[in-house]
């Protein structure tokens, strides 16, 4: 049986990972020939495990074993399991490639696996190994909250501020003066911000590579508190140790003029097709307007100053024939949608009556309802004065901390347990089934009505020399748009096996 050796860091640094990686390999291949294993084929990768199909070398891999009809096979040489993953689906293949066969042993440093051993160890470590990251990930955020409490910025530094390299924040004082000078142009209401950009730009504020900051940055930067010496983050606001480039005066100034130039967007002409065309040469958005006070017109609107195709207008008449063509991508096999009406029915029942979810809820039910008692003990004790203010806070914490991590657990099993109810299978079955005449109808109906229609399946659409030239669909209607054969059960499916399981 021949091996295959797979070493993996989660680093993406290429200054980090090169001794990581020659290390699991020299390690592994002294461990090789020590148990007289011939190692076949080598692959290495600097990918994080977290998230599943983030790594193009696991998953060639992954295909390799899947489609090895060789009696002899292979088998997998690595440091440690969680190596091969962090995350519940890739570790779902490795077992099951192993239970099947496809993968005749998987070898560690100080541990085999083989097809006939029980796969509960290999589960349970693999478990360990996503729980790992569950439990980084939760004290990243709470590590960046304390940061954010205490004043400092944990991200990289804005516009016209730098990172000193030890975790804190300084003026950049060759950018600031443009920073304050952006908006103090902008309160002033004499300037769009196209312009802005352009005179600060000839004014010599420019990125690290000489480049120009076009109006979406500066947009951006006019509307970060940061410059006032406030940080938001996770929808809350906190107070930071930097020096601030601007007066919170000034900021306050610059989001009413920002309110207020919404307002008068809003006062415009509505155009049913507005921000749904897309150029098909120069990838900016089709804006509208009313000629002679009676046509509308479509066109590019040139934002990156390179496209001629602005100078052709296109008749709202022709949009909505054109846009119509659209509802042609969509066609749906009434069979197909049935059984996959059917299958999901099937599937919620067996999700509804699963115990162990239940049993699970209603534990974290009971612990939540044990902090909560202590929290109201606790203050009952401090009314009593049987402990000091200080001792009530420092208990407090700790109780506030459960709670809320016992908040998260909750959220998260209800959200993987959430399933549509039956109500809502029959309605995505008819609109599913409503597809055969969705283009006549869009030709028939008011404009408010095409308006929605398109929406509704549509993200945007390319148009070059008048013709649709690409479609971007919302999900699902994008699964099926792909499918040449209009309803085939590999792409309706995300997950299918022998049992012809229907999409989760």
């Amino acid at each position: 049986m021949k091996y295959i050796l797979y070493a993996r860091k989660s680093s993406e640094d290429k200054s980090k990972q090169i001794l990581s990686l020659e290390s699991q390999v020299n390690e592994m291949k002294k461990l090789a020939q020590s148990l007289g294993l011939e190692i076949d084929k080598i692959y290495t990768e600097s990918k994080s495990a977290k998230l599943p199909n983030n790594r193009p070398i696991f998953s060639e891999m992954v295909k390799l074993l899947e489609n090895n009809n060789e009696v002899e096979g292979y088998g997998i040489l690595c440091w440690k399991i969680d190596r091969l993953s962090r995350n519940p689906i890739d570790s779902g293949k490795i077992q099951w490639l192993l239970q099947q066969g496809k993968i005749k042993a998987i070898q560690t440093s100080d541990k085999q696996y083989l097809p006939s051993d029980n796969v509960l160890l290999l589960n349970i470590e693999g478990s360990m190994a996503n729980q790992y990251i569950l439990d980084l990930s939760k004290n990243v955020r709470r590590g960046i909250k304390t940061k954010l409490e205490k004043g400092g910025w944990p991200n990289n530094a804005p516009i016209g501020y730098l990172n000193d390299g030890k975790g804190g924040i300084l003026v950049d004082k060759e950018r600031a003066k443009y920073v304050k000078q952006i908006f103090e142009m902008y309160v002033s209401g004499d300037y769009t911000i196209r312009e802005i950009a352009e005179k600060i730009y000839l004014a010599g504020f420019k990125s690290r590579g000489g480049n120009k900051y076009h109006k979406s940055r500066i947009h951006k930067l006019l509307s970060n508190p940061f410059y006032c010496g406030l940080m938001v983050s996770g929808g809350q606001e906190y107070i930071g140790k930097h020096k601030p480039i601007i007066s919170k005066a000034l900021f306050k100034e610059a989001q009413e003029m920002s309110v207020k130039r919404q307002h008068v967007k809003k006062n415009q002409l509505d155009f049913i097709f507005k921000g749904l065309m897309v150029c098909g040469k120069c990838g900016c958005l089709y804006t509208a307007s009313r000629k002679k006070g009676k046509h509308v017109y479509y066109y590019c609107t040139n934002g990156k100053n390179k496209c001629e195709e602005h100078k052709s207008y296109l008749k709202e008449a022709d949009a909505v024939k054109l846009l119509a063509d659209v509802f042609d991508h969509l066609t749906f096999s009434k069979k197909i949608v049935d059984w996959m009406y059917r299958a999901s029915l099937d599937s919620l029942k067996e999700e509804y009556e699963n115990k162990d979810y239940l049993k699970n809820k209603n534990e974290l039910l009971k612990q939540l309802k044990l902090r909560e008692d202590r929290r109201a003990e606790l203050f009952n004790l401090l009314l009593d004065k049987s402990i000091t203010k200080d001792n009530f806070e420092a208990k407090g914490k700790t109780i506030d901390e459960e709670i809320e991590s016992l908040n998260d657990e909750l959220k998260n099993l209800e959200k993987q347990n959430k399933k549509l109810d039956e109500t809502t299978l029959e309605q995505i079955r008819d609109m599913f089934l409503a597809q055969h005449g969705l283009k006549n109808k869009f030709l028939e109906v008011e404009n408010e009505t095409r308006k929605a229609m398109i929406k509704n399946v549509l993200w945007n659409a390319e148009v070059k020399d008048g013709k649709l030239a690409n479609i971007n669909f919302k999900k699902p209607f994008s699964l099926f748009a792909k499918d040449s054969q209009k309803g085939s059960l590999d792409l309706l499916c995300a997950v299918k096996d022998s049992n012809l399981r229907p999409c989760p």
